[in-house]
C-alpha cells in the first residue's frame, strides 16, 4: 500500500503539475452501443475501480478525468471509466442508472474482483443506486462531491454565494421546457469554451464568450440565450416557477441510502462551489446502515487540486493521507 499511496501522492498532490499525467496501457471497448475506456495497472491490480461520472460534455476524454484515471492505474489499479449518454449530453435521466448497471455486469470481461465504485459530482446518484441493487457484488462506494438533495442543488447553482456561474445554462437547459435547439446547442457550446478554465468564471470573459456566440442564435430568442449564460439578468424568474413543477424523483438518491451497506467514503472540497460540502454531511446522515465516514478537505476543490493555506497545512494533509489511503486500498 505504501507504493501505491507514494505514486497517489506525487501526482495528487498540491505541489503536483495539474498538466502532467502519468503514462499507462489504455484501451477503448464497448458495452453494447455504450463506450467503456479501460485504464490498465502496471502489474496485478490492487483493486478495480468503475467510475460513476459527473455531468460533462467530454466524459473521460475530459483531460481532468483522464488525469485522475491515469493516476488511478498508476497507483496499481484497473480503471473502467463508462462514457454514459445523459451525461454527456447534460441531461441527467432515469436511463442514465440502468446505463452504468449494464457497464457494471459486464465487468467480468476485464476483472474478477469486486469493484470499488467511485463518483464524481452528480454521478453519486448512479453510484448509490447501484449500490443499493448489487451490494453485495461491490467493495465499496468513494463518492466525491455528492449531493443530497437535487433541487436544492439546482438552486445553489443558481443563486448561491460562492457558486461556479458556468453552469448556469446546465441548470436551464434541465429546467425549461419546448427550448429552441438553437439556444441549447449554442449553450453547449458556450459550455465547451468555458468549463474546466477558472479564468472563465469572471464575469467580463464568460459574458464575452457570450456575446461572441449570441449572433448564432435566433434573434427572437437571444435575450434568452444571455440571461441563460448570466449576461443578462432574469435566470432567476425563469428558473423558480420551472423548480417548483420539476420532478426531480428520479434524480433523487434519498430512497437508495438506507438500502447501502458496507463502506462509503465521502469525500468533499471545503470550496466546493458546485455543490456544498454540506451535502456530504446530509448523505452520510442517511446512509443508517452503511460504515459512512466524511472527509473534508480544503486541498480539492469541485475541479482538482489546491494549495492549502499554511495555517491549516498540517491538517489538510492529514485529511489527504485519509484520502490517499481510501484511494490505495
Amino acid at each position: 500500500m505504501i507504493g501505491s499511496i507514494a505514486t497517489l501522492a506525487r501526482w495528487l498532490g498540491p505541489w503536483a503539475d495539474p498538466s502532467a499525467a502519468p503514462d499507462v496501457e489504455i484501451t477503448n471497448e464497448r458495452v453494447d452501443e455504450l463506450r467503456v475506456r479501460l485504464y490498465r495497472p502496471p502489474a496485478r491490480p490492487r483493486a478495480t475501480y468503475l467510475i460513476a461520472p459527473g455531468l460533462h460534455y467530454a466524459g473521460a476524454d475530459d483531460p481532468r478525468m483522464d488525469r485522475f484515471c491515469r493516476i488511478l492505474a498508476a497507483s496499481g489499479h484497473l480503471v473502467v471509466a463508462p462514457f454514459i449518454p445523459d451525461y454527456l449530453a447534460l441531461a441527467p435521466q432515469e436511463r442514465a442508472k440502468r446505463d452504468l448497471a449494464r457497464v457494471f455486469d459486464a465487468l467480468p470481461r476485464w476483472s474478477t474482483q469486486r469493484p470499488v465504485v467511485f463518483s464524481i459530482s452528480f454521478g453519486s446518484l448512479l453510484a448509490f443506486a447501484l449500490a443499493a441493487e448489487r451490494g453485495e457484488a461491490i467493495d465499496g462506494l468513494v463518492v466525491f462531491g455528492g449531493y443530497a438533495d437535487f433541487g436544492e442543488t439546482l438552486r445553489y447553482c443558481l443563486t448561491g454565494e460562492g457558486r461556479d456561474p458556468l453552469n448556469q445554462p446546465v441548470v436551464l437547459m434541465n429546467l425549461l421546457r419546448d427550448l429552441d435547439p438553437r439556444v441549447v446547442a449554442t449553450w453547449r457550446q458556450y459550455i465547451e469554451r468555458t468549463w474546466g478554465r477558472p479564468a472563465m468564471k469572471a464575469r467580463e470573459r464568460f459574458c464575452a464568450v457570450a456575446e461572441e456566440l449570441a449572433p448564432h442564435v435566433p434573434e427572437a430568442a437571444r435575450e434568452l440565450f444571455l440571461i441563460g449564460i448570466g449576461a443578462l439578468p432574469g435566470a432567476i424568474d425563469l428558473a423558480t416557477p420551472a423548480l417548483a413543477e420539476f420532478d426531480a424523483s428520479a434524480l433523487d438518491p434519498s430512497p437508495y441510502l438506507p438500502r447501502i451497506r458496507g463502506r462509503v467514503e465521502l469525500v468533499h472540497g471545503a470550496d466546493d462551489d458546485v455543490i456544498p460540502f454540506a451535502h456530504s454531511h446530509l448523505l452520510a446522515a442517511q446512509l443508517v446502515n452503511a460504515e459512512a465516514r466524511v472527509h473534508i478537505t480544503g486541498m480539492y476543490g469541485h475541479t482538482g487540486a489546491r494549495t492549502p493555506r499554511w495555517s491549516a497545512a498540517a491538517k489538510e494533509l492529514a485529511t489527504m493521507l485519509r484520502v490517499l489511503r481510501v484511494l490505495a486500498r
